[in-house]
């Protein structure tokens, strides 16, 4: 399969969610209108979405829900975990690293966590420790890390993804560390809550 564009996995993971439901609902199908509607998309972009992976809907019954889901599990499921590390064990890295844990079908696998803090390195949460973040190089080395997730905000961050990035790493979630300048072929996906509420705010009050 020719390898799908990243709006287009990330469109996949939602659409996933939602025939989970349907599934568990016992709703045999659904059209792309519905899950168009439910995920506030145009329905001619799901059915593109769909073309993508060779399949189109019935006129009359649009898709089976069983076989959709079939297909998407195939096509994001991954053969095995991708060993990922978080960056900043305070409530936001710590609040991640339960998430992650907690969710069975999570791809990636949080093997190792690092912070500046004396306080937080040497401890363990849910069977995970926290290393020194000097130690990073190391252990990422060492553990094969591939996924680095960013929960901490210090002015020497971008030493510290340099650093990152020649352990090993080759993408990067960034939460709150702030703007980073990563190189070519290195995987950025960034989440800024900040610029989330102040565009909500501006859109309720104009």
């Amino acid at each position: 399969m020719v390898k799908l564009p990243p709006k287009t996995v990330e469109r996949l993971s939602q659409y996933r969610r939602v025939l989970a439901k349907y599934q568990n609902l016992s709703e045999p199908f659904v059209f792309s209108h519905d899950l168009a509607d439910l995920l506030h998309l145009n329905p001619v972009q799901v059915r593109r979405d769909m073309m993508l992976l060779g399949t189109s809907g019935n006129y009359r019954n649009g898709y089976k829900v069983t076989d959709l889901l079939s297909l998407i599990d195939q096509t994001l499921t991954i053969p095995k975990s991708t060993d990922a590390t978080i960056i900043g064990m305070g409530r936001l890295g710590s609040s991640l690293l339960m998430h992650i844990g907690s969710n069975p079908v999570c791809p990636v696998l949080i093997k190792s966590t690092f912070d500046i803090n004396p306080k937080r390195i040497n401890t363990t949460i849910q069977e995970v420790p926290c290393y020194d973040i000097t130690r990073a190089p190391e252990i990422i080395r060492e553990q094969k890390t591939k996924i680095a997730i960013l929960a901490l905000y210090t002015e020497d961050m971008q030493a510290i993804i340099d650093i990152l990035i020649d352990a090993g790493i080759e993408g990067f979630i960034n939460y709150i560390a702030g703007p980073i300048r990563i190189p070519k072929g290195i995987f950025l996906k960034e989440y800024d809550i900040r610029t989330t509420l102040e565009e909500m705010s501006y859109n309720i009050h104009n």
